[in-house]
């Protein structure tokens, strides 16, 4: 028999009404903290062995692992840092090369091209 989910009309009224940038925000520090979680119980280490290696306290390491922690750029280069791994990752775009189909035989010739096309016919280029 399959599962039945039912939702409560109150908590979608009320869950939409929170804005999507802070359900992502939300959703990321969780998943950080999970990520670090998985990378903590893979080296064998606890809670304590973490806050000792980052230099700081427990109270601090067990705010972080609640995934309520806002995280800045600084302190996930420096957990990453501490545990060899990569926390997050981050698409990498690149912009594409533009190729040109023909290319002039000489470069005089390429850049009598250009001014040509770019230049205005009213302007004197003799001058150039």
């Amino acid at each position: 028999m399959a599962t039945v989910y039912y939702s409560d009309p109150m908590f979608d009224e009320l869950y939409s009404r929170i804005p999507e940038e802070s359900r992502r925000m939300s959703s990321h520090s969780f998943a950080i903290a999970a990520h670090i979680n998985e990378i903590l119980e893979r080296k064998g280490w606890n809670k304590t062995d973490f806050a000792v290696a980052m230099g700081k306290k427990n109270a601090e390491i067990s705010k972080w692992m609640s995934g309520q922690h806002n995280f800045t750029i600084a302190t996930i280069a420096k957990i990453e840092s501490v545990l060899g791994e990569d926390i997050i990752a981050v698409k990498k775009y690149r912009k594409p090369i533009v190729r040109y189909n023909h290319m002039p035989e000489s470069k005089s010739q390429f850049v009598s091209d250009i001014k040509t096309k770019y230049i205005s016919k009213g302007k004197d280029s003799s001058n150039e």
